[in-house]
């Protein structure tokens, strides 16, 4: 028999859920007391962290307009043809 050891495959496991664990704990629940304080003691010029810039929103909405477009100008042909306009 040959018997791999993945010992280190297994600590680095074990790192990750204790990141995941910690970063979970940090983490106020929304409705709790810290949660409501937060918003009386955070400041409105404060930066969050996770932010999200204008880059990584600019796509998908562009992609979303131009589905509705399409989707509208569809529709306005299918009716312009139905009634003989075309």
């Amino acid at each position: 028999k040959i018997s791999l050891n993945n010992n280190s495959n297994n600590n680095l496991d074990n790192d990750t859920t204790t990141a995941t664990k910690q970063q979970q704990d940090d983490l106020t629940s929304v409705g709790s007391k810290e949660y409501y304080q937060g918003f009386l003691t955070r400041s409105p010029d404060e930066e969050p962290i996770e932010r999200v810039t204008g880059d990584a929103v600019l796509g998908p909405t562009l992609k979303f307009a131009g589905g509705v477009s399409l989707i509208l100008v569809g529709l306005v042909l299918v009716f312009l043809v139905s009634n003989g306009l075309l």
